[in-house]
C-alpha cells in the first residue's frame, strides 16, 4: 500500500546513510521529520490544481553526509552542523542567532536543538483522538537540560502540532532564547505572496547579525505599520508583500499583544490559492507550566547573502530565495551573547528563564492547505478561533482551517505520554 492510499500513517525511513526520518501523514497533509536537527523537511498538501506541494525550503546546499564534521568540505558550511542539515521547520533553543564561545560556554548557531541529533523514543497511533504521534529527545548533558518533543497529526486537519517540553536539571537558572522557525521556499513561496501576523509593533536589529547579509531596512528601528517599514536609504516599503529577488536579506521581530489568546502568522500564495498558517497560545491564554512565545519573527532571504553556503563562493551571488516565518522569545536575531535575564524588546521579555528543576512547555502548530474564496488572496483582516478551527476573515469573505486551536488534544496526549515515562 503506497502513501497515497493510506489515511493516518506513521513510519520510519532511511534518507541516506546514518540519516533517518519519520513520516507522519493523514488524509490532508504529510510531514517528513528528520532526526538530525529535528528538521521538518516536508509539510505537503494537495493543491487545487491536483498536484501535491511541499511548502518547506530544502536549501540547495543541504548536506547529505553523516555530519559536517566528517565532511571534507565542512568549511563550506562554516563547520556548522545547523547549516549542514538546515531545512523547513525546526526549534531553536537555547540560542537564536549567531553562535559564540564564552569561556566554557559554547552556543551553537540557532541553538543546540537545531544542531543536534534527536533520539526517537517512541511513536504510534492515539486511540483517544485518532492521531499519529512521535516523541523524541535532545539532551545537553554538560548544561544539564533537555527538550522532549511530541509531534502530532490529527484526522481531517491540515495541521502539524508540536509540544516542546523543556526541563532544567541543573542547579542554576537556565536563561535562554527559544524560537520556532518555518523556512518556506519555491514552489510555494514566490513573488506576489502576502504575509500577515498577530504582532502590532515591529523592530529591526543590527544588520551584522545576518552572516554575509545585505540589508535594505533601517537598522535598530521600531515601527508600528509594517506596510511602511523604514528603508536604510530613505523612504518606506510594504513588508507584507513578497517581492521578486532583490539581493537583500532582513530580519524583523514583532511583539505579540499581551491580550492575545492566540499568536499567529501566515503566508498566502494568491496565485496557487494556498495558505501556510502558524499558531500558538498567546500571552493571555498561557497555563502556569507553559513558556510564552513573545514575538513574530520574519527573516526575509530575498537573495541578500553573499557568503557560503548561501552563495557558491565568498562574495558570490546568493542562491537562496526564501522566507523564515516563525515566532519566539528572542532578542531579535542577536542570540544570547550580549543578553541577560530581564532584557526586553518593545516591552516584552527577550529571554525565558527556567528555574532549577523546573519544566516549561511550548506548544506550536503549522497548517498548510488550499482555500476556496479567491478574495482571501488579497489578505485577511481578522482571525477568529471557533470550536472546529480557525477562520480568516476579509469583510464578508472568509477561509476556514480545521484545527484544534486551543491544543486540547496535544496537551492531553503530552500529559499521557509524560506520565508513562
Amino acid at each position: 500500500m503506497g502513501f497515497e492510499e493510506r489515511v493516518m500513517d506513521i513510519r520510519r525511513l532511511r534518507l541516506w546513510e546514518s540519516r533517518n526520518a519519520t513520516v507522519l501523514s493523514n488524509d490532508l497533509i504529510r510531514i517528513v521529520l528528520e532526526d538530525q536537527g529535528g528538521m521538518v523537511l516536508e509539510l505537503s498538501s494537495d493543491t487545487p490544481t491536483g498536484g501535491r506541494m511541499n511548502a518547506h525550503l530544502l536549501p540547495h546546499y543541504r548536506g547529505s553526509g553523516t555530519s559536517v564534521f566528517s565532511d571534507e568540505n565542512g568549511q563550506y558550511w562554516k563547520n556548522s552542523a545547523f547549516l549542514y542539515q538546515k531545512a523547513g521547520s525546526y526549534f531553536s533553543f537555547p540560542n537564536f542567532g549567531p553562535g559564540f564561545s564564552d569561556g566554557e560556554d559554547q552556543q551553537e548557531f540557532n541553538g543546540y536543538t537545531a544542531s543536534s541529533y534527536w533520539m526517537v523514543e517512541r511513536y504510534g497511533t492515539d486511540p483517544q483522538f485518532g492521531g499519529v504521534w512521535l516523541m523524541s529527545l535532545v539532551r545537553n548533558r554538560k548544561a544539564k537540560w533537555q527538550v522532549r518533543k511530541i509531534d502530532m497529526l490529527l484526522p481531517n486537519q491540515p495541521v502539524h502540532y508540536s509540544a516542546c517540553v523543556i526541563t532544567n536539571s541543573s542547579e542554576e537558572d537556565l536563561v535562554a532564547n527559544m524560537a520556532w522557525n518555518n523556512e518556506l521556499g519555491s514552489p510555494f513561496l514566490e513573488s506576489g505572496c502576502v504575509l500577515n501576523a498577530s504582532a502590532e509593533s515591529w523592530s529591526t536589529g543590527d544588520e551584522s547579525a545576518l552572516m554575509g547579509g545585505h540589508a535594505r531596512l533601517a537598522p535598530n528601528t521600531t515601527f508600528d505599520d509594517w506596510k511602511k517599514a523604514p528603508l536604510k536609504e530613505g523612504g518606506t516599503v510594504d513588508l507584507s508583500e513578497v517581492p521578486p529577488v532583490i539581493g537583500k536579506s532582513d530580519f524583523i521581530s514583532g511583539v505579540i499583544p499581551q491580550a492575545a489568546s492566540m499568536g499567529w502568522s501566515s503566508v498566502i500564495n494568491p496565485r496557487q490559492q494556498m495558505v501556510y498558517f502558524t499558531f500558538f497560545p498567546g500571552p493571555a491564554s498561557l497555563a502556569e507550566d507553559e513558556a510564552s512565545l513573545n514575538f513574530n519573527n520574519f527573516l526575509f532571504d530575498y537573495g541578500g547573502r553573499s557568503e557560503t553556503p548561501w552563495s557558491l563562493y565568498p562574495g558570490g551571488m546568493s542562491q537562496q530565495y526564501s522566507l523564515n516565518c516563525g515566532s519566539g522569545t528572542n532578542h531579535l536575531y542577536s542570540g544570547l551573547e550580549h543578553v541577560k535575564a530581564g532584557d526586553q524588546i518593545m516591552g516584552s521579555d527577550s529571554t525565558v528563564t527556567i528555574k532549577p528543576g523546573q519544566t516549561k512547555t511550548v506548544y506550536y502548530a503549522s497548517a498548510f492547505c488550499a482555500y476556496d474564496n479567491n478574495r482571501i488572496g488579497g489578505n485577511f483582516s481578522t482571525v477568529e478561533q471557533v470550536v472546529e478551527g480557525i477562520v480568516l476573515k476579509r469583510t464578508k469573505s472568509w477561509a476556514f482551517i480545521p484545527a484544534d486551536s486551543t491544543f486540547h488534544c496535544l496537551k492531553e496526549l503530552t500529559k499521557r505520554l509524560l506520565s508513562s515515562e
